[in-house]
């Protein structure tokens, strides 16, 4: 199963099984060098599946979306962390973050 999650979720708290899937869908302006990126993860817990983003605008500068997701692999409670930075600014420079905290039941 697939759990799709928005800045809606952000501090929240979900249940998913092993073997799911994360899909975190957050707003994105690559252009102004801004990007999500996974800043904590128990590794034990979850895996990142792959990142991508959609930029449907035509318009130079217009944002897009950004997806980042997460496959399930282990059971226990764990935390999901995204930044939103340059990435060549370091973690101080941190614009926002997203946080989901996870509770893994065997699938």
């Amino acid at each position: 199963m697939t759990v799709a999650l928005t800045e809606r979720n952000d501090g929240g708290r979900i249940r998913v099984r092993v073997g799911d899937t994360i899909e975190i869908f957050l707003p994105e302006n690559a252009s102004t060098g801004y990007r999500w990126s996974v800043d904590d993860l128990d590794s034990s817990l979850f895996d990142v599946a792959g990142a991508s983003a959609e930029y449907p605008g035509q318009t130079i500068g217009a944002g897009g979306q950004a997806c980042v997701r997460i496959t399930v692999r282990g059971k226990g409670i764990g935390t999901v962390r995204l930044s939103y930075r340059r990435p060549w600014e370091g973690a101080d420079a941190t614009l926002k973050q997203f946080t989901v905290e996870v509770e893994v039941v065997p699938g």
